[in-house]
């Protein structure tokens, strides 16, 4: 028999179960002390213990009567009843089965927490004014339903308008010689992005959730004008095609999603069947290749080492 309990699952506790370590829960020490929170807090309140009836049906005098098979039949499933009552009730007193219903419980307010604050829409809505909202714990959802203020506006206008700027001096400077050699406007701002993506830790880019809605937009302002860096005739010379790729797989590992990964090959191929079509025809006197030997190796050192502690199953293949 499972002992009664109360559960009364606190909302401003909310935040604090989503944080803890999910390997404590695979262990039976982990869990007495996660169960031992909740009692503390008062939000699982053990029961007293319900009486159980273990009285067995009376048996009648097999001596003197005589019983049909029916009624054998009756009294024998009513032995059985009563000791299957009585293995559960001493199953349900094990150290097991004790450590087992406090993990469902653990995991019960894992699980309420986690729901309660990223997918109750109406709950979302009412974090916007708490003080985790203020302090930057709100997903995008909340982020994105907030209404921008005129600070934000401007704000927003002048990263807009700045790329848009950044762009056109870029293409500009391909159609404008080089003032000497190895001078060029895209390739050392490019060159400096690398060295700065390069500098960050593994998978920086990989929580969307965490990055506004602003950023999320200039990041896809940023890959699309590096895809078309990477084309041949676009106008940049060999090596800014080349760091443009870099530039691009190295976000794509950064983001640490497959579809990126696949974009940055979709470009790759598209570029190379590009190439291929102007040797042909006499226009490209040299191959040259996509990126450098040591971009394609540091970036599979960074897959190794975000392998530690993540879940990223495209990571591991690419790294194997």
């Amino acid at each position: 028999m499972v002992p009664p309990v109360k559960l009364k699952w606190l909302e401003h506790l909310n935040s604090s179960w989503i944080t803890e370590d999910s390997e404590s829960i695979a262990t039976r020490e982990g869990v007495s002390v996660l169960y031992a929170k909740l009692v503390s807090n008062k939000e699982v309140v053990p029961l007293p213990q319900q009486v159980l009836c273990l009285k067995g049906p009376q048996l009648p005098d097999f001596e003197r009567e005589s019983l049909s098979s029916d009624e054998q039949d009756h009294y024998l499933d009513a032995l059985l009843s009563s000791q299957l009552a009585l293995a559960k009730m001493v199953c349900s007193d094990s150290p097991f089965a004790g450590a087992l219903r406090k993990r469902l419980l653990v995991l019960q307010r894992v699980f309420y927490a986690l729901s309660n604050k990223y997918h109750d829409k109406g709950k979302v809505k009412q974090q916007q004014h708490s003080p985790e909202s203020s302090s930057g714990c709100a997903d995008v959802h909340s982020v994105s339903e907030r209404p921008r203020s005129s600070t934000d506006a401007l704000i927003e206008m002048g990263v807009r308008t700045g790329l848009s700027l950044l762009f056109a001096l870029l293409r500009q400077s391909w159609m404008v010689p080089a003032a000497g050699p190895g001078l060029s406007l895209c390739n050392d701002v490019i060159h400096t992005a690398i060295e700065v993506v390069s500098s960050l830790p593994p998978l920086s880019l990989a929580n969307e959730s965490k990055i506004p809605p602003m950023g999320l937009d200039c990041l896809s302002q940023v890959t699309t004008f590096l895809k078309g860096v990477t084309i041949p005739n676009s106008g940049a010379d060999t090596l800014g095609r080349r760091l443009a790729s870099e530039l691009l797989l190295g976000l794509a590992a950064q983001r640490g999603a497959l579809r990126y990964l696949l974009e940055w090959i979709e470009m790759a191929l598209g570029a190379s069947a590009v190439v291929n079509t102007m040797e042909k025809s006499k226009l490209l006197q040299s191959p040259e290749g996509m990126i450098s030997f040591d971009c394609f190796m540091s970036i599979l050192t960074q897959m190794r080492r975000s392998l530690v502690g993540i879940d990223q199953p495209w990571v591991f293949c690419i790294a194997m």
